[in-house]
């Protein structure tokens, strides 16, 4: 029987290509970052949109390895917006920082700026205080969606009165109805000074969207 014989630097190249297969590149680390499916929303401070006050807030926080803001801290222009970011950052969550494909504590920061137009021509509802509307359970059960305009007259103090609804399923236009007549506004302007006028709020039900309705505004 004859063997095989193998050249000595064939056999050679064939070592060190066969080491340097189980080699890898080392993991580069990855910073903390703001869960974008898990995230509460940055409310304006009210104080400050009240008086159409814009600012910025940068917010620097300490991140765990679970995906918990441990400690922020925050600079702004105006206290407030501080406060905003902070709380921000602390009712979320996080995807933590990774060295090695292991989850470990690390830092997160960043800037968000506030802009609020200078004169409010229109009354603006205000979202910090008015929760998203609610997707009615008869209406989502049964698959019943719609567009739905209202329109209210909102007082010096942000009330609203006299509103009417636009066509459309008599549940979800009681629905909406119910949500603009309840809801709180910032009322408009007329020489700094906070006067009646027309709000037109529009809710685009739709049911694959029943929690959070993407056309509400």
């Amino acid at each position: 029987m004859r063997l095989s014989v193998i050249h000595p630097l064939l056999a050679l190249t064939l070592f060190f290509a066969g080491s340097s297969l189980p080699a890898k590149a080392e993991d580069h680390p990855l910073g903390a970052m703001l869960d974008p499916h898990h995230h509460s929303t940055l409310i304006y401070p009210p104080a400050e949109l009240e008086f159409h006050r814009s600012g910025t807030a940068h917010v620097r926080c300490v991140i765990s390895a679970s995906g918990i803001a441990t400690d922020c801290q925050s600079s702004a222009s105006q206290p407030d917006f501080g406060l905003a970011a902070e709380q921000m950052a602390y009712s979320s969550t996080f995807l933590p920082a990774y060295q090695n494909s292991v989850a470990t504590p690390g830092t997160w920061e960043k800037t968000y700026t506030f802009h609020a137009s200078p004169d409010l021509t229109t009354p603006m509802l205000d979202k910090a205080h008015t929760p998203p509307p609610h997707y009615p359970e008869a209406a989502d059960a049964a698959g019943i969606s719609g567009h739905i305009t209202v329109l209210c007259q909102i007082d010096q103090i942000g009330a609203a009165h006299d509103c009417i609804v636009s066509d459309g399923p008599p549940i979800l236009k009681r629905a909406s109805l119910a949500y603009f007549s309840l809801a709180r506004y910032y009322p408009a302007l007329r020489d700094g000074k906070p006067v009646t006028a027309q709000y037109r709020g529009n809710i685009t039900w739709d049911t694959t969207h029943p929690v959070d309705q993407q056309g509400f505004h």
